[in-house]
Order: structure tokens, then C-alpha cells, then sequence
């Protein structure tokens, strides 16, 4: 029961602070439209996605180009949402790691280096406030974003033995 409530918590607060972060219209359906809120007018969602559910639990690409350069892309290419994903362990785990211990402990080297000049900004974040800088980013360039609860444990998905959905009886 308490590991209930505290995951209950913990979805409240996910859900109250990115409601906060979010610069995209409110948005509701309309029968199997969906609108936006303030003016019934049908909004088409055409996202990209961006993963950050692996064991870096960081947006990936952050390392090659500024986020502020990576996000105007996407507008560019004429995408209006992101589907951001990201691992449960960012929350009940790893919620004071700083995304330099994170590259540490994973000896991402390279990556770090490359962190440090494009985006050091997001080095001494916990690995949660790097999520909410990039959903800030996104959201002041005119995204949208779809946070995407992808997995548990951060690594890529899916396979037999992960337990997300396939397994040998019930394989796609």
C-alpha cells in the first residue's frame, strides 16, 4: 500500500509540473477529434520522437548539437509535438543523480565532453531538471509535448525478457 501511494505522489507531481511547463494549447476531443479547447478547432498532432528512456536518461543528441539548435530543427522539418519519452527510474531511483554522475557511472567519456561544449548547461541537473529544461526548450519553441512514461528500468525496449508487453506467447 505505501509503495502505492508513493508512486500516487509521485505521477501528481509529474503531472502538476509538466501541466505548468506545458506552451501548447489546451487540448481536449471532440468525439475522436482532437481540439483545441478554447476554439473547437481541430489540432493534428505530427511529432517526432526523441527518446530519453535508455540507461543515459538523457535526451539523446544533447552531446552533438545545442538543445536550443535541435529544437528548431524539429520546427523546421514542420513537426508541432515531441514525444518525449523517459524510464520510471528517473523518479523512484535515480532522482539525485546529476547527469554528470550519470555519464560517469556509464563512462560515457565522449559524451560527456561533448555535453560540456554543446549543452553544459544540463551537466550538474539532476537527471529529472535536464527532462524539465529540454520540455521548457521545446515548449518556448512552440512544441508540444507528449511525455511518454516508455519503461521502468532505462535501457532500450523491447525484447522477450524485459517484461513490456512481449513475451514468447504473446510475441507481435
Amino acid at each position: 500500500m505505501e509503495i502505492t501511494t508513493q508512486f500516487g505522489f509521485v505521477v501528481l507531481a509529474f503531472i502538476s509540473f509538466f501541466s505548468s511547463l506545458s506552451y501548447s494549447l489546451p487540448l481536449s476531443t471532440n468525439g475522436r477529434w482532437i481540439v483545441d479547447s478554447a476554439t473547437g478547432r481541430r489540432v493534428k498532432l505530427v511529432c517526432v520522437n526523441w527518446p530519453s528512456h535508455t540507461q543515459s536518461m538523457l535526451i539523446e543528441g544533447l552531446d552533438r548539437r545545442p538543445l536550443k539548435d535541435l529544437a528548431n530543427e524539429v520546427v523546421r522539418l514542420r513537426f508541432n509535438c515531441v514525444r518525449l519519452t523517459y524510464a520510471t527510474h528517473m523518479f523512484t531511483r535515480y532522482a539525485n543523480r546529476t547527469v554528470e554522475e550519470n555519464f560517469d557511472l556509464l563512462d560515457l567519456r565522449a559524451a560527456k565532453v561533448g555535453l560540456a561544449f554543446h549543452n553544459p548547461f544540463v551537466l550538474n541537473m539532476t537527471i529529472f531538471e535536464a527532462y524539465e529544461a529540454v520540455v521548457d526548450v521545446l515548449g518556448t519553441s512552440g512544441l508540444m509535448v507528449i511525455a511518454d512514461n516508455h519503461i521502468s528500468q532505462p535501457r532500450w525496449c523491447c525484447s522477450l525478457e524485459d517484461g513490456n508487453g512481449r513475451t514468447r506467447g504473446y510475441s507481435v
